[in-house]
C-alpha cells in the first residue's frame, strides 16, 4: 500500500508532536542514517522505526508535510523510509526531519558502519567473531577455485557425499542426522534473509509498509 502526499499541516501537527510529547527522550537512543540517493529518491534507516508502527507513522506524517515531497513509505519490519520527492528536497531536510521526531540526535553519513551497543552480551560478540570467520572461509575457498565454488556449495556436497557413503555402506535409508537438520536449517535462514534484502532494494511492497 502506498502513502499519499499528506501535506495537510493540521494533521502533521497533531501527528508529530515533540519528541518529549511523545515519551522518547531528546537525543535517545539510536541513530538515522541516509541509506541511499538516487534522484528524486530517497531511503532513510534507523533502528527506532523497527517494529515500531506509532513511530513509523509520526516519521511518515512529518517528512509528508515537507514541500516537495511526493509520497512516503515506511517499513516497520525493516526500521526504513522510502520517500518519493522533487529534486530539490535535500537529504538534510529529510534526515533532520527524521531525527526530530524520533528525538534522536545520533546521524550516520552514507555508509557508515552504525555504533554497537554498550553492552554486548558475551554470545553476540563470539557469533559476530564466527560469522567473520565463515566469511573469511567462504573468501579464502572463491579466490582458490576463481569463484566456482564457496562455503555453502563445498558443505553441501560434503554432506552429500557422506550421506551417500553411508547408505553404500549400510545399505540403508536412514534418517537425516541432526547435523544435516541443522545446516538445512540454517541455509534456509540465510536465504531468506537474502531474499528480504532484495526485496528491500527492489522496494517491492510487503505487509509491513505503514498504508
Amino acid at each position: 500500500m502506498t502513502e499519499d502526499n499528506r501535506s495537510k499541516p493540521a494533521r502533521s501537527e497533531a501527528r508529530t508532536g515533540s519528541p518529549q510529547s511523545e515519551g522518547i527522550p531528546a537525543g535517545g537512543m539510536g541513530w538515522v542514517q541516509l541509506a541511499h540517493r538516487l534522484p528524486e529518491r530517497t531511503r532513510l534507516r534507523s533502528p527506532a522505526l523497527r517494529k515500531d508502527v506509532a513511530a513509523c507513522e509520526r516519521v511518515v506524517d512529518a517528512i509528508a508535510a515537507i514541500g516537495g515531497v511526493r509520497e512516503v513509505r515506511a517499513r516497520p519490519y525493516t526500521g526504513s523510509v522510502l520517500v518519493l520527492h522533487a529534486d530539490d528536497v535535500t537529504p538534510a531536510t529529510l534526515v533532520d526531519t527524521a531525527a526530530r521526531v524520533l528525538g534522536i540526535s545520533k546521524v550516520l553519513a552514507p555508509g557508515e558502519a552504525p555504533p554497537l551497543d554498550g553492552d554486548v552480551p558475551p554470545l553476540a560478540s563470539l557469533a559476530r567473531k564466527l560469522v567473520a570467520a565463515m566469511r573469511g572461509i567462504d573468501a579464502d575457498l572463491r579466490r582458490a577455485s576463481e569463484g566456482t565454488v564457496d562455503l555453502g556449495t563445498l558443505t553441501t556436497f560434503s554432506f552429500l557425499g557422506a550421506g551417500a557413503l553411508e547408505i553404500a555402506t549400510t545399505g540403508q535409508l536412514p534418517l537425516p542426522p541432526w547435523f544435516n537438520l541443522a545446516w538445512w536449517g540454517f541455509r534456509t535462514f540465510v536465504t531468506t534473509e537474502q531474499e528480504e534484502i532484495r526485496a528491500e532494494a527492489a522496494d517491492t511492497p510487503d505487509p509491513g509498509i505503514v498504508p
